[in-house]
């Protein structure tokens, strides 16, 4: 009886080691992996690198897209901000023309002077205003003449500028002897 029952439990334990190492042995794949370990390590060594890679890639280009935006939108502001500079300036100039002929009467070549100036690239339209009344003396447009311009930039004593939208539009004092002539308006279209 003690023969039966090792014999049983001798079976049984041999049908457990049985059906064990069925279970650890591997499939063809798994065998095929296990015998060529250090292929499938370098494999996904070579991976992980390629996607590390595409990463560091990807937000490298992000980070050049947003840096080459920035210098770009600081450098159109840059050439923005000389441009009214220099439009500025040259009203200036400009304003002593026109106080010259003014003093002397001389509106004919004031126009002149206006029809001239309006040729340049980007100027759309040169006034001048009076400013005790604040219409509209003389312009490059025709329809302005004798309109109200209400800017409470007329009342300033420099040359100023204002940005809206893409027209720039710069008012500068015609200053006479002991007064002020009126005011000299450009309107400067951006390009």
């Amino acid at each position: 009886m003690k023969n039966e029952k090792n014999t049983d439990q001798e079976k049984l334990m041999e049908n457990q080691q049985e059906q064990s190492i069925a279970k650890k042995k591997p499939g063809k794949l798994g065998a095929f992996i296990l015998q060529h370990k250090m292929v499938f390590t370098l494999l996904l060594g070579l991976l992980i690198v390629a996607l590390w890679a595409f990463i560091k890639m990807s937000i490298m280009e992000n980070n050049f897209e947003k840096h080459t935006l920035k210098m770009q939108s600081d450098y159109e502001n840059k050439i923005d901000s000389l441009t009214a500079k220099q439009l500025v300036l040259t009203s200036k100039v400009f304003s002593w023309a026109i106080r010259s002929e003014l003093t002397r009467e001389n509106k004919e070549q004031v126009n002149q002077f206006f029809l001239s100036f309006i040729q340049e690239p980007g100027v759309t339209n040169v006034k001048l205003v009076d400013t005790n009344t604040s219409i509209v003396l003389l312009s490059t447009d025709k329809n302005d003449e004798g309109s109200v311009f209400t800017n409470p930039a007329l009342l300033t004593d420099n040359p100023i500028y204002q940005t809206k939208d893409s027209t720039l539009l710069i008012i500068c004092p015609v200053m006479g002897l002991n007064n002020k002539i009126g005011a000299l308006v450009i309107e400067y279209k951006k390009q």
